[in-house]
């Protein structure tokens, strides 16, 4: 029996002998081995030769500062922890842990260290690595007292970078030369013994806001790696887990400040707001006279997110309204966004007590506030307002294929090439009627070719953008003031009483040429340049017409405020020309039909029947303009009507169609024709010499509108001379 009693007592002796050498959690064997000193950092370099090799080593902290401008973010210990230092030595592998959270087990031993990775060289190159605390272990004596440690190496996060402290009038990080571990770590009042990796900064998720706490309103308790919060008025307790949360002090104030994610900002009776950039940036402007910004770091306290303007006009009555505040950074619109300018009436606008964004035609809460550094600019300011989202098109829009519209705009572009090529091939089309009908061709040609290759895909150049939208508005414009010069030209002929001079009629016809290109070019080119001068070195917001900014055509959103430089430039103009032209071929229409009944009064003979056949001829140019007039003008109209009734969808699609098909039309119009038929025929070698007797019995039926030659100037002149009074 004594015999067994001893051999119990020697296994129990043995048994704690082991657990005190193995697995003792006893606080007296308890210490952290550091594997760096007081002021040196652990660096890792690593070579690829023929073999690899990998070392550990620690540098001096301002040779580190000095050498790879570092960010140096030591492990925090308090002074009732045992502290060793040194990396286990004697070893020539290393077995590296990377420690992640406080619920990684800690060991004392001399073969094991713990630090703060900050530098990793990889064949001579810095490779830039988010701080990380690691364990280095070297197993090189199987019997080495290893022993497991009480302490835990927990998580604590500051909100701003080291020298820099928290200030909650700007929501901003500012520079303060306060020391680093006397200032806001003593704060935490923290009395156990703990050991605490820092980290810096905090990232909510994109639907979070960053509250910002402090201590007159809430107690704040830091356990472990987490955060409890609770609130003095109604004592409601909130955890917040790592990652979730920072510290720091108050600038320029006693006491500390905690930044905490979270969706529920009124459960904290918090005043929630967005801010377009991260904290501490800010617009640049990249254009004057517009809101085309950049984020950009602050450089001076002058862009610092000031929204006073905002919320002093509510601190009137609400004192308490803005104690706590949340910020959340960024603003998501998938149709684009715009600046509010509030030197335009409709655009003034104001903070709401519930944090909504309100003016005279919106409420909404989806917006963000800035600073927009436009110091550059004339203006030479820094100014803060709104940025709202563009809303989104229509469900039926955001289906429509636009490639099937580059299509059908390479097809009328096709054929506007083919109606070019005729006209210009054809000495017979290449009269005045048939010069104009040139020019206005060849910028319908210009302006379609630039529509289907935006209408094709995304122009990503911002430069080629532009080129094409100015493209499109020069040849509509182009193609609208020649066919104002045809309307203008067939009332000339029809409705004009003139002294005519017997001069040539090639002679006369070059003259008014030249004329009327002088008009046609010099608006066109008088539009353009004033929109592009207006566009770069903007005045108003209503004359930027923002070409290639976002959109390649006018950068507004069509039906909405911003819409008026498409109104000013295109629609207007285009309207006033349109209508002009009506005028005209209703005025034309009227001398029409007085000419034709003098006309058929005329005796038969030389002159009569030269008169008749030249009345056919201006007729037939006349009822070809009001063709031309159509095409455009239904174009222009839909415009119009497209500005104020956006609804039914399907309708607008047909009504597109019909617009994109343009190019045919005019090609049906111009070209399409036996008359033409017959010469190109003839041009080509394809017709029989005997075909021009009929082709020649048959053209006083036709309507083509190139035989122009049939009568002599002297013949003009005097027919008009002699026309009764009752005509003039």
């Amino acid at each position: 029996m004594k015999l067994i009693k001893m051999w119990l007592l020697i296994l129990l002796c043995v048994d704690m002998s082991a657990t005190v050498w193995i697995n003792s959690d006893s606080d007296d064997s308890d210490y952290f081995r550091k594997c760096c000193g007081k002021n040196e950092i652990l660096k890792k370099v690593t070579e690829y030769n023929l073999t690899m090799l990998e070392y550990y080593e620690c540098v001096e902290v301002s040779y580190a500062n000095e050498k790879y401008n570092v960010s140096i973010s030591p492990l925090i210990i308090t002074k009732g922890v045992e502290v060793q230092n040194g990396v286990p030595s004697d070893c020539e592998n290393f077995k590296a842990i990377t420690i992640n959270n406080a619920e990684t087990d800690i060991y004392s031993s001399d073969n094991i260290c713990y630090d703060r990775l900050d530098i990793e060289i990889l064949n001579g190159s810095f490779v830039k690595n988010i701080p990380k605390t690691i364990g280095l272990s070297c197993n090189k004596s199987e019997g080495a007292n290893i022993t497991r440690s009480s302490l835990k190496i927990n998580q604590l996060r500051k909100c701003c970078p080291r020298g820099q402290q928290f200030d909650t009038e700007y929501h901003v990080c500012r520079e303060s030369y306060e020391n680093y571990e006397d200032g806001w770590l003593k704060d935490l009042n923290i009395s156990e013994n703990y050991i605490y990796e820092v980290e810096y900064g905090l990232r909510c998720k994109l639907d979070e806001y960053a509250l910002e706490l402090t201590e007159t309103l809430f107690t704040m308790t830091v356990n472990n790696s987490s955060l409890l919060v609770v609130n003095k008025s109604d004592k409601e307790e909130r955890t917040f887990l790592p990652g979730e949360w920072c510290m720091d002090r108050l600038y320029n104030g006693n006491g500390l400040v905690a930044q905490t994610c979270t969706q529920d900002c009124k459960g904290f009776g918090a005043f929630g707001l967005r801010k377009c950039c991260p904290q501490g940036h800010h617009f640049k402007v990249l254009r004057c006279g517009s809101f085309i910004s950049e984020c950009v770091p602050d450089r001076d306290d002058s862009t610092l997110f000031n929204i006073s303007t905002y919320t002093d006009p509510l601190r009137s009555n609400y004192h308490d309204l803005f104690d706590v505040m949340g910020i959340r950074v960024g603003l998501t619109c998938p149709a684009g966004r715009f600046g509010l300018d509030t030197s335009i009436p409709q655009d003034q606008h104001r903070l709401t007590p519930d944090a909504h964004l309100e003016s005279g035609w919106i409420l909404t809460n989806t917006y963000c506030l800035e600073m927009f550094d436009r110091r550059d600019c004339p203006s030479h300011d820094i100014t803060i307002t709104a940025v709202l989202c563009f809303q989104p098109a229509p469900e039926q829009s955001q289906r429509k294929d636009y490639r099937i519209s580059s299509v059908v705009i390479t097809i009328s572009s096709v054929c506007l090439g083919l109606t070019l090529i005729v006209y210009c091939a054809l000495p017979e089309l290449r009269n005045l009627n048939g010069r104009n009908l040139i020019c206005h061709v060849s910028m319908m040609l210009l302006a379609f070719s630039c529509l289907a290759r935006v209408q094709h895909s995304a122009v990503e150049n911002y430069h080629l953008c532009t080129f094409l939208g100015y493209g499109i508005y020069f040849g509509f414009v182009a193609a609208f003031a020649w066919l104002n010069v045809m309307c203008f030209d067939i009332w000339w002929t029809f409705g004009s009483v003139r002294t005519v001079k017997p001069l040539r009629k090639s002679a006369s016809e070059r003259r008014r040429f030249i004329w009327y290109s002088l008009y046609a070019w010099g608006i066109t080119v008088l539009l353009t340049l004033t929109m592009f001068l207006l566009d770069r070195y903007p005045v108003s917001i209503y004359l930027d017409a923002n070409i290639g900014s976002g959109a390649c055509w006018f950068g507004a959103v069509q039906n909405t405020e911003t819409d008026w430089p498409h109104y000013i430039f295109f629609v207007v103009p285009m309207g006033i020309v349109t209508c002009t032209n009506f005028i005209l071929w209703l005025l034309t229409a009227r001398y029409c039909a007085k000419v034709k009944s003098e006309v058929h009064r005329l005796q038969a003979g030389s002159v009569g029947e030269r008169v008749k056949k030249r009345f056919r001829i201006d007729r037939a140019k006349y009822i070809l303009t009001g063709k031309l007039w159509v095409v455009m003008g239904a174009g222009w109209v839909s415009e119009l009507l497209s500005t104020i009734v956006s609804d039914p969808q399907w309708l607008w699609n047909i009504v597109d169609l019909i617009n994109q098909l343009q190019g045919v039309f005019i090609f049906l119009i111009l070209v399409v024709k036996p008359k033409l038929y017959y010469v190109i025929r003839k041009r080509l070698g394809l017709e029989k010499p005997d075909a021009h007797k009929n082709a020649t019995s048959s053209s006083g039926r036709t309507s083509s509108t190139f035989l122009s030659r049939t009568i002599s100037s002297d013949e003009r002149a005097n027919l008009r001379i002699s026309r009764p009074q009752s005509i003039k």
